[in-house]
């Protein structure tokens, strides 16, 4: 049994189904209050300097903060449909593992969402470091690219595109991000928000690399076996593969059986 398995049998009770549909439906009301200037965004989003001065609402505020704030019909359009997305993929996620483990999974994202910009803005002061919903995006659609690797989005309404190479694109970004990030507080804030699927699919990863060495073990010894010669004549060496118009038998010589080729037994008859 596993961590997890000893957690939800214990807590599985306390598992919220659907939260995701929750959390969108609380974006949309906060984009509402944004719309009609009841609430400032940049007051929703989590930065540790203004936690540490008394906001502390930002440790929870910046989960229901929505992605954007378009004014145009335009972008309402994509916003509903990043948020229709959001809850396909992780409905998806949630009937894969179950509702406790997709409610540790996000849980996690934003635990080390927390930790990461805490730990970055100590390690850079000055940097300004703010953290906003969209790690809750990218972690969801991280796991729905690696469970459903070859599920695919029309992008444009034209091209088809598998969501791995999206999420692979996604991925090198947040790589080059992280390497070039200006100091090492920067890295430590892009690092938590991607932290929980590392851990959640490290056992994938590690089963996937051990599957694609076995395989190419595999595919060296098959290669090793169909190049060596089946039949390899004991008088004069000649093989199945060297001549191959020979035919190849064996004959028992002074108690040993010997292969011999066509040409080899006429020359012995």
């Amino acid at each position: 049994m596993t961590f997890l398995d000893r957690l939800e049998k214990r807590f599985g009770h306390l598992a919220v189904p659907n939260v995701v549909l929750v959390l969108i439906v609380a974006q949309v009301f906060m984009y509402g209050m944004i719309l009609i200037g009841r609430v400032d965004y940049a007051s929703l989003l989590l930065m540790p300097t203004k936690v540490l001065n008394g906001e502390w609402w930002r440790l929870l505020s910046f989960v229901i903060a929505p992605p954007g704030v378009p004014v145009s019909p335009f972008g309402v359009i994509f916003l509903a449909f990043f948020w229709y997305l959001f809850w396909m993929m992780s409905g998806a996620l949630e009937s894969a593992w179950g509702v406790f483990k997709f409610n540790i999974y996000l849980l996690s994202g934003i635990i080390f969402s927390i930790a990461g910009s805490f730990i970055g803005s100590l390690l850079a002061p000055g940097a300004g470091i703010s953290i906003s919903p969209e790690f809750l995006y990218m972690s969801v659609f991280f796991g729905f690219a690696t469970i459903h690797p070859n599920f695919e989005f029309v992008l444009f309404f034209i091209l088809p595109v598998k969501v791995k190479w999206l999420a692979l694109i996604l991925g090198g970004l947040t790589l080059v991000s992280f390497l070039f990030a200006p100091s090492m507080g920067y890295r430590f804030a892009i690092l938590g928000p991607v932290l929980n699927y590392v851990l959640f699919f490290r056992g994938a990863f590690v089963q996937n690399f051990k599957s694609r060495q076995r395989r190419a073990k595999f595919d060296t010894e098959r290669k090793k076996r169909d190049s060596e010669a089946l039949h390899t004549c004991d008088a004069c060496g000649a093989s199945d593969r060297s001549h191959p118009e020979r035919e190849f038998r064996y004959r028992t010589i002074d108690g040993e059986a010997k292969c011999l080729c066509s040409v080899c037994r006429e020359q012995l008859d």
